[in-house]
């Protein structure tokens, strides 16, 4: 569990940190994504919802940012990241959820790791990779795929 929640920490700094070092970024509009994009964030977002539409171009590697506020059960505005591919598959789904929908025994993990803590923001992230393992020249090698092309190796 710890291992996990490391790594989706690391993927996310390293989504974000791809987006704004290396990559160009270009604003689009809802009717630019190509079609696959469109129906992926229709199933999630209302167009009337969404704030901001990027396109990140990584080395050739394609991928759509969108930025959405959203209410949710009819009470507070919450704020959604959404990461997706150029062939529609849904990379990365970052949301704000309130502090109390974790379970208490997450609560009380995170009060006796944390004594005092004020929690200021708490996100859900879905990511969604392919982990490979496999051999080259009979010499193991292990990487994480995205649905966008980039590899990631593991150790």
């Amino acid at each position: 569990m710890k291992y996990r929640l490391f790594s989706t920490t690391v993927l996310v700094a390293f989504l974000h940190s791809t987006a704004s070092a290396s990559a160009e970024t270009t604003a689009l509009q809802f009717d630019q994504l190509p079609e696959p994009v469109r129906n992926t964030v229709s199933e999630i977002l209302d167009r009337s919802q969404i704030s901001r539409i990027s396109q990140i171009n990584d080395n050739n590697l394609i991928r759509f940012e969108i930025e959405a506020d959203k209410i949710e059960n009819k009470q507070e505005l919450m704020t959604w990241d959404i990461v997706v591919a150029a062939n529609g598959k849904l990379m990365k789904l970052t949301k704000e959820v309130p502090y109390f929908s974790l379970s208490y025994p997450q609560m009380q993990a995170i009060e006796a790791r944390y004594p005092g803590i004020k929690v200021t923001e708490t996100e859900s992230v879905d990511v969604h990779f392919f982990d490979i393992i496999g051999e080259v020249k009979d010499r193991p090698t292990r990487f994480r795929l995205y649905d966008d092309g980039f590899i990631e190796e593991q150790l």
